[in-house]
Formats: C-alpha cells, structure tokens, sequence
C-alpha cells in the first residue's frame, strides 16, 4: 500500500532535486551540505556518495549529524549492485525525525525510493519537518517524480539538480539572522 498526501504545506520549504541519469544528485547534495555547515547551519539527514570508486565498500553515506562517513548496504546479487539497507535506512530516518523535533535548520535526504512510498525510511521525517516547516531537499529519481508528486500532494519546489539553483532556493526560504541586541554601557550610547 502506498502512503500518498504526507506533506500537508510546505510553503516551499521542501525541494525535490529532481536528477536524470546525466545528473550527480550526491555530489551537489554533498557540496550543498559543506556551504550550509560552514555558515553555521545545523543540518540532519544523509547523502550518499554513488559518485566515484566504490573500492570494494558496499555503499558509503555521510551521516549529516555528526558529519561521519559510514559504509553501509547489502549487496544485491540479482541487479549486480548495493543497496542500502532497509532497516538501518529506518533507523536513520527515526534518529533524522528525532533531530528536526529537537530544531535543525535543515534536512537532506539522499533519495526518495519505496521505502518512503510505502511508510518507511525518511517517511516520518519528511512528515515532521513539514509539520514544523524546517526545510528540506531530497533527491528525486526522474522516473520516481511521479510517486513523488502524490506522496507530497504536489506541494514542494523543483530546483534544478545544481548547486547554484539550490543555494537560490536556500536563499528565497531561509529565514534571517536574529539582530543582536547591544548590552552593557554601549547600548545606550548606539541610541543617541
């Protein structure tokens, strides 16, 4: 059964990364994660680097948490490739739910695949970081775009599968830097 309609609003702070096979979802969702940590930003979620030798690893992911590579996955002998592995992908989108109920800035998530269609993976996360509008990108496989319209209700951005074209969005929806409020001897004379 296919759990459809979890995004109630997002205002457009859920992007879908929307990639064909001439794009490299992994390294743009990676590039974008370093420019927003270097800013200060707290970030949740994973992204998985498909991008490059595997050199004998099944699947390596960077946890976005505590920025720690993980080699992950299972081999699958009938399709000749990795995959990752179903239950530690629950597990990650249990502890990803856990950081944006907590406050992160924002999420990333390395696919949208059958897990999260039907109820599992990064499901429950997606649905809390809409809930408490704490932005969120996911790559979407241009033949899962579909799937992924009826399971968000449509309601989510489409950037470009580029650096430049997620940093724009980043920049239409984050939300500004607090002032800092002067204190001590000095704030009264900034008023004069």
């Amino acid at each position: 059964m296919t759990i459809q309609g979890v995004i109630a609003d997002a205002d457009g702070d859920i992007a879908a990364l929307v990639y064909s096979a001439g794009d490299r979802p992994d390294l743009v969702l990676c590039a974008f994660a370093e420019h927003l940590a270097a800013a200060g930003k707290r970030l949740c979620g994973l992204v998985q680097f498909r991008d490059g030798p595997r050199d004998g690893s099944p699947g390596r992911v960077m946890v976005l948490d505590r920025w720690q590579v993980v080699d992950v996955g299972r081999p699958d002998g009938a399709r000749g490739d990795c995959r990752l592995d179903a239950q530690w992908l629950d597990q990650m989108g249990a502890q990803a739910e856990a950081s944006i109920r907590r406050g992160v800035d924002i999420v990333i998530v390395n696919r949208f695949g059958p897990l999260e269609a039907h109820g599992r993976g990064f499901r429950n996360a997606i649905r809390a970081a809409s809930q408490t509008a704490t932005p969120l990108v996911i790559a979407v496989p241009t033949f899962a775009f579909e799937g992924w319209t009826r399971f968000s209700s449509g309601m989510t951005v489409r950037p470009d599968c580029s650096l430049d074209s997620l940093l724009g969005w980043w920049n239409r929806i984050a939300k500004p830097e607090p002032p800092i409020v002067a204190t001590g001897p000095r704030a009264g004379e900034l008023t004069k």
